[in-house]
C-alpha cells in the first residue's frame, strides 16, 4: 500500500512538472483591441535576443480579443511588438530587443484603447 501512495505521489509530481514545463515552453497571452483601429502585432520567441525575425505576425481588429502564443525557449515569455499603422505603439519601458518589444508573460492580458490623443496599453 505504501508503494502505491508513493507511485501516485510520484506520478503527480512528474505531471504537475510536465505542466510547468509546457507553460515556459509555450506562453500564451491574449489582446484586447479596444480601439477603433486594426492593431499589428509582432510576435518573437522568447529566446530570441535581438528579435530581428518575427515568429508569427498577427492582426488584431477592432473591439476583437484574440489569444497568441510563442515558443518560450524556456522562458515563459513572449517578446511582442504593436503597431498601428507603420507607428509602434505600447513600447518598451525596458531594454527588451534594444527598447523594441515588450516582454508578456505566458498567461498575461494587454488591453489596447485610445484615449483621443494616443493609444494606451494596460498590461497585466
Amino acid at each position: 500500500m505504501l508503494i502505491k501512495l508513493l507511485t501516485s505521489l510520484a506520478l503527480a509530481t512528474v505531471a504537475g512538472l510536465i505542466l510547468v514545463a509546457s507553460a515556459d515552453a509555450s506562453p500564451r497571452f491574449t489582446i484586447q483591441n479596444a480601439s477603433d483601429d486594426k492593431i499589428k502585432v509582432y510576435i518573437y520567441n522568447g529566446g530570441d535576443r535581438s528579435c530581428t525575425e518575427e515568429a508569427k505576425t498577427k492582426k488584431v481588429s477592432p473591439g476583437k480579443t484574440e489569444t497568441y502564443g510563442c515558443t518560450g525557449n524556456g522562458k515563459g515569455k513572449c517578446k511582442v511588438q504593436f503597431f498601428f499603422d507603420i507607428d509602434q505603439i505600447c513600447k518598451s519601458e525596458r531594454n527588451t530587443c534594444s527598447g523594441k518589444a515588450i516582454k508578456l508573460d505566458g498567461g498575461s492580458k494587454t488591453k489596447i484603447s485610445w484615449n483621443g490623443s494616443k493609444f494606451v496599453c494596460d498590461i497585466h
